[in-house]
């Protein structure tokens, strides 16, 4: 189980390793080699954990020994090991791309962004502890930062980095006030003891006492502050301001690693914190309900309003950036609805829309450096058959209209889920948004064929080829299983029933007979 513990820890090591090598050997190669060995020890221990938690369930790892609350805490899950497992092979993925499109100059300094980028996101994924989740936050945020301006020659990086991070510091400074709200009531900070307390305020845990006074209004005021941050950190709007300079200036590898790692972090944090921690069954339900529906609008417009500006962009970048939006605001609505069904989509729809923007980029990718970011410069894809077989695929993957890609499940599950929850009005928006959106994926596609008179460079395709297949494979494998493979349905599905049963999360994480 030390695993699970030293993993985000081996990934901050990792970062520092890889400048201490660049500044030894000055061999940009080895580097690189180095890089690709280190993220695959980050891949091989992801997947050790999903076997892990598929064999045992919730793993549990107590830092110094000490038991929760005394102690951090890491708890994962089958969600968390499987999001863990997708944040490595992005890992992996954005590293090679890098070796091509990056400058080896500077592509240490990626490498090693890149791997505190993750530590922060696994950091996220992995731990039972609210100011832990703080701290990693930082981290993921830090990281995110500095790769928007990498690009530092470039006035429009920076100045995305700088409305990045002001606004993204405002953000995780609200989560940090929700969280003092949170220990000054509770007495703690553990999850399972705050999800404890917030449905029995009578039980005292050891160490942490029992609650101080009424939590009724601290709890209100940390939820809200929490779907704020959340918001924030997925995109949905109207906090999506920052999100499209930043798709539009950051390196592609960059953009990718956002909308597959960083990003999703927003509705996996509101799935941890509104059902597992205020779940159902909090002596403030009433409020959870208000502020489910409040979010749920929220999310239902972002979700629209995203879409139909996705049909109206010239610039890949932005369509993808808005293509994204709308696709978290799908999921973060999944989520909202407390339905098992529904919360497994969210889950898938965060992997299967990580799969499709990532198949998209790194497609597009060869076309803005042959080119430009303008859709007419995605024709130059036309002469490179697994790069704009790639593009549709991705695209057809995020439209979610085929059983053997992903994205059809995703989207099938999260309108279960509305039906189950009896959210009519939440099938229509995933109808329409996806409508919306693959106007503007068909738009994209439609250009790959029109013929371009501007003179394109012409490159060497090999690596993203390489990048394209193995994305390809694996979203085509994973819609394959859920088309075919019953036992693997169950297992996605099941994801659901474990977010939002929080006895068996406080019971295992605290030790406790309730």
């Amino acid at each position: 189980m030390i695993i699970i513990g030293l993993l985000p820890i081996y990934l901050l090591i990792s970062a520092t390793l890889i400048v201490l090598l660049k500044l030894i050997l000055k061999k940009e190669v080895i580097v690189d080699l180095i890089a690709i060995i280190l993220g695959f020890i980050s891949l091989v221990a992801t997947f050790y954990t999903m076997f892990l938690t598929m064999k045992h369930g919730i793993i549990i790892y107590r830092f110094g020994g000490f038991p929760p609350p005394l102690g951090i805490v890491y708890v994962v899950d089958k969600v968390s090991a499987v999001l863990s497992m997708l944040v490595s092979f992005s890992l992996i993925i954005a590293i090679v791309y890098s070796i091509w499109i990056l400058l080896p100059k500077w592509r240490y300094l990626f490498y090693s962004l890149a791997f505190l980028l993750i530590a922060g996101v696994i950091g996220c994924l992995y731990t039972g502890d609210i100011f832990n989740f703080f701290v990693s936050l930082e981290l993921l945020a830090i990281s995110s930062y500095a790769l928007t301006a990498f690009y530092r020659g470039s006035s429009k990086a920076i100045r995305a980095a700088v409305i990045y991070a002001i606004t993204g510091s405002i953000a995780t400074s609200l989560y940090l006030l929700a969280s003092f709200l949170i220990y000054a009531s509770y007495g703690t900070l553990n999850m399972a003891d705050v999800a404890l307390k917030a449905r029995d305020p009578g039980y005292i845990v050891a160490f942490s006492g029992k609650v101080y006074g009424d939590v009724a209004l601290p709890t209100i005021i940390a939820m809200i502050l929490i779907l704020w941050t959340m918001l924030f950190k997925s995109g949905i709007i109207p906090n999506h301001f920052w999100l499209l300079d930043v798709y539009s200036e950051s390196p592609t590898p960059a953009v990718a690693l956002f909308t597959s790692t960083a990003d999703m972090i927003g509705v996996y944090g509101i799935s941890r914190f509104f059902l597992t921690v205020f779940g159902e069954g909090i002596l403030i339900e009433y409020f959870r309900s208000l502020l489910f529906n409040v979010a749920l609008l929220i999310a239902s417009v972002s979700a629209l309003a995203s879409a139909l500006l996705v049909v109206t962009q010239t610039n890949i970048r932005r369509l993808i950036a808005y293509s994204t939006i709308s696709q978290l605001s799908l999921a973060f609505m999944g989520a909202l609805t407390g339905v098992p069904e529904g919360i497994s989509g969210a889950m898938l729809h965060l992997i299967t829309n990580g799969l499709g923007d990532m198949l998209m980029l790194y497609s597009a990718g060869i076309a803005i450096i042959s080119c430009g970011k303008d859709l007419s410069c995605l024709s130059t894809l036309r002469s490179n058959i697994i790069a704009y077989t790639a593009f549709v695929i991705g695209s057809l993957n995020l439209f979610g209209i085929f059983p053997l890609l992903p994205g059809f499940w995703s989207k099938a599950l999260l309108t279960l889920g509305f039906l189950k929850a009896g959210l009519f009005w939440g099938i229509i928006v995933v109808l329409v948004s996806s409508g919306l959106c693959a106007a503007g994926y068909f738009k994209a596609i439609g250009a790959i064929f029109k013929l371009k008179r501007n003179p394109f460079i012409t490159i060497s395709t090999t690596i993203p080829a390489i990048v394209l297949a193995t994305l390809m494979f694996f979203a085509l494998t994973l819609g394959i299983l859920m088309t075919l493979n019953g036992y693997f349905r169950e297992f996605v599905i099941q994801w659901g029933y474990d977010m939002i049963d929080y006895k068996r999360y406080i019971v295992i994480t605290l030790n406790l007979t309730i």
